[in-house]
């Protein structure tokens, strides 16, 4: 979503190759999308420079997207944010206008027109089971889930996903970050069952298809999210789930955000996979020097 010179490409904040710190004056313009209400952006930097990013970034992750979104907002001095949704009425409730396009992640001919110029991407994007009815806690026993029809797993965080690394390779998009989730390396984990979706499955699927695209990637497979500020804790970066072994398997949804727009921004992110969360409020340092956070990882995927 950001189409950058030297500033890291966001494909939903906006970055085309990686630049430097003082690359990030140049502005550009960001889509967000959420394929199921949640929005996407896509970020296009500004014309008038002499380097120019566009980035697009769909999201259904509990709002994750929208922080995205406002993060992007927030730096008008770099990026010009537009938006992707759903449909028209979410185009309505976000005041959108011209600058604001509706698609849907399973059907390719819709996100072309979003896609066309961008050079970056963050997908967002994900499958979302709903709680059957009739659910009784005082009773006992465990809930039961279901995905709407349509919105499975396999079709939203395969399928959906899949659709996006095409569009955006074929629209020439020189890096795409996507957000996952940790516990991928576990096929018996509890979030496969829900509703019986496999979820973690499909999403490993699309990451590896990102991995194997040849377009610049950053994977972010993210710990259990959490409605909290960010800024204010030190970042940790692991693979292979091994922080799900740890007491620091969570972190806060501004943080994945902002950890996906930084990712645009430097070289040290591109070809990397890893799994992020944060130490507790209060422990560590706060995490200020994402170049020296990627130049940690070493896992491609």
């Amino acid at each position: 979503m950001a189409t950058l010179t030297r500033v890291p490409l966001v494909f939903s904040s906006n970055r085309v190759a990686p630049a430097p710190a003082a690359s990030l004056n140049h502005k550009c313009n960001c889509v967000a999308f959420n394929p199921f209400s949640s929005h996407s952006l896509l970020s296009q930097r500004d014309k008038t420079r002499v380097f120019r990013r566009t980035s697009l970034v769909v999201a259904s992750m509990a709002d994750l997207s929208t922080i995205v979104y406002k993060k992007l907002k927030e730096r008008s001095d770099q990026f010009v944010v537009r938006g992707l949704v759903r449909t028209p009425e979410s185009k309505e409730t976000i005041g959108g206008a011209d600058d604001v396009f509706v698609g849907d992640i399973r059907d390719t001919t819709t996100l072309v027109p979003a896609m066309q110029g961008i050079d970056a991407l963050i997908i967002l994007t994900s499958a979302v089971p709903r709680m059957k009815p009739g659910f009784d806690p005082t009773k006992g026993g465990r809930p039961e889930f279901y995905f709407e029809d349509g919105a499975y797993p396999e079709q939203i965080d395969w399928i959906g996903q899949k659709n996006q690394i095409d569009v955006a390779k074929e629209a020439g998009v020189k890096q795409i970050v996507l957000v996952g989730s940790m516990g991928g390396t576990n096929p018996n984990h509890p979030l496969n069952s829900l509703g019986n979706g496999n979820i973690l499955v499909w999403k490993r699927k699309a990451e590896q298809y990102l991995a194997d695209s040849g377009v610049p990637y950053t994977i972010i497979r993210a710990g259990g999210l959490q409605d909290r500020d960010g800024g204010i804790r030190e970042l940790l970066v692991g693979k292979d789930d091994e922080l799900l072994q740890t007491e620091t398997k969570t972190i806060a949804r501004p943080d994945v955000a902002e950890v996906c727009i930084q990712a645009l921004k430097f070289e040290e992110a591109k070809f990397k996979a890893f799994d992020l969360a944060s130490k507790p409020e209060g422990v560590g340092n706060p995490t200020k020097d994402f170049k020296a956070l990627f130049s940690q990882i070493t896992t491609r995927f």
